[in-house]
């Protein structure tokens, strides 16, 4: 009897992908060089005529997996970009710290030659947005921000959600990539592909990531940015609890807030409702760009 790879994935992780896209409705992924040392997997959906969005992921997540409900959805109203981060995916070499991946925001916009782009980050890749808006801001039309805030693991209740993270974290990683390997489809099916982008990101990834969310502080240099910056708020959100996406929103001069009644995994979870918010705030962003 032939084994399937699939039954070695646990419970909790086999639920996940139920929401798996219509491949069809995705652009493909291309391999492109940022720097001498970095590579990544960029989705585009080309238009050069729309307003250009680029998207950054949270961890344990890849660029279209992370963002494809929102391709789905928002294709045809603006260029939507999504690309792997470094150690996310097929992300690769180069450092790993934050400041490192804000740079490759804007690596990204001159590879594609892009003007002023709105740039739309979800927890992890929230926190790299604000990061690439402090380094130019010149270069950027605005800032969509959702499920993220100023930092994290500044007072007791956020060491217990840090702490948790770190607990977890082999749930975060629950499909083997060996696993993955064995799935070899020519043309997977969008459950396949799902199981395989979980399987892309490794463990010591969800570490590195939770350390530097730990160190990340933008308090202090947030009121500087002048920038219009939509924030989507995560109302139920553990990791980013409102008041610090309150705190993001209070410091940012130019600010937006569109809220959603859902917990931080909301891109997944409420893909609809997020679908929406997303529009409505780039779309506030995109109107009030310079």
């Amino acid at each position: 009897m032939t084994r399937n790879p699939l039954a070695a994935i646990p419970r909790s992780a086999s639920r996940l992908p139920r929401m798996a896209p219509d491949m069809t409705l995705l652009p493909a992924g291309r391999i492109v060089t940022l720097t001498d040392d970095v590579t990544t997997r960029l989705y585009d959906t080309g238009e050069e005529h729309l307003t250009p969005v680029i998207l950054l992921h949270g961890m344990a997540a890849t660029g279209m997996l992370n963002w494809y409900q929102t391709f789905q959805r928002l294709r045809g109203e603006y260029r939507l970009i999504a690309y792997d981060q470094r150690r996310h995916g097929m992300g690769h070499g180069g450092p790993f710290d934050f400041g490192a991946l804000g740079e490759d925001v804007l690596r990204v916009s001159d590879h594609l030659e892009l003007e002023k782009p709105v740039i739309g980050g979800y927890s992890m890749g929230g926190i790299v947005a604000q990061l690439a808006a402090r380094r130019d801001p010149s270069r950027l039309g605005g800032l969509v921000l959702a499920a993220t805030g100023t930092g994290a693991q500044r007072n007791a209740l956020e060491k217990i959600t840090m702490g948790s993270l770190t607990r977890g974290a082999p749930v975060l990683n629950a499909v083997p990539v060996e696993v993955a390997r064995e799935i070899d489809d020519e043309v997977p099916s969008a459950y396949t592909w799902a199981m395989r982008e979980l399987a892309s990101v490794p463990l010591a990834t969800h570490r590195t990531v939770i350390t530097e969310v730990a160190r990340f502080n933008s308090t202090s240099w947030l009121h500087e940015l002048e920038l219009p910056v939509a924030v989507v708020k995560t109302m139920r959100d553990i990791a980013f609890p409102r008041w610090i996406q309150d705190e993001m929103a209070d410091l940012l001069p130019h600010s937006a807030v569109f809220p959603i009644s859902a917990g931080h995994a909301a891109c997944a979870t409420h893909p609809g409702t997020f679908a929406r918010r997303m529009r409505t705030a780039i779309g506030w962003v995109a109107s009030n760009s310079h």
